[in-house]
């Protein structure tokens, strides 16, 4: 298995893992938003890096990553009150998404693929 296979498992244990906790919602401080900052980091972190592994453009991995971690804090903010005891909170709401905005900006720092050249040239080089 290849690194990069790993890691993509890993990441969908993780997420998985993570979103198949049962109990009510929980919090470790008294307001709940470094969890949310920390779960939208994680998931526009690792949405976006693999996105950005199968199209090689950042601002749309940012994009997509960015956009998961909100559309992911929406949802979970929508399905509290019902399913996890909770209130809707909007600041939980705006935490994960700042979460994701910081998580996603990890494609960034990424160096680019370089594509591989095919023809004659490249024997010569």
């Amino acid at each position: 298995m290849s690194t990069k296979s790993a890691l993509r498992v890993l990441t969908i244990l993780s997420i998985s893992l993570l979103s198949f906790i049962p109990g009510k919602s929980q919090s470790i401080t008294e307001y709940g938003y470094p969890e949310h900052f920390i779960a939208g980091a994680l998931f526009g972190g690792a949405t976006s890096y693999l996105v950005y592994q199968k199209t090689n453009n950042k601002w749309k991995a940012w994009a997509i990553g960015f956009g998961a971690s909100v559309l992911a804090g929406g949802i979970k903010e929508a399905v509290d009150p019902e399913l996890l005891g909770g209130s809707r909170n909007v600041k939980d709401f705006l935490y994960t998404g700042l979460g994701g905005m910081v998580g996603a900006s990890i494609v960034f720092p990424l160096n680019r693929k370089k594509k591989k050249e095919e023809g004659v040239n490249t024997a010569f080089r």
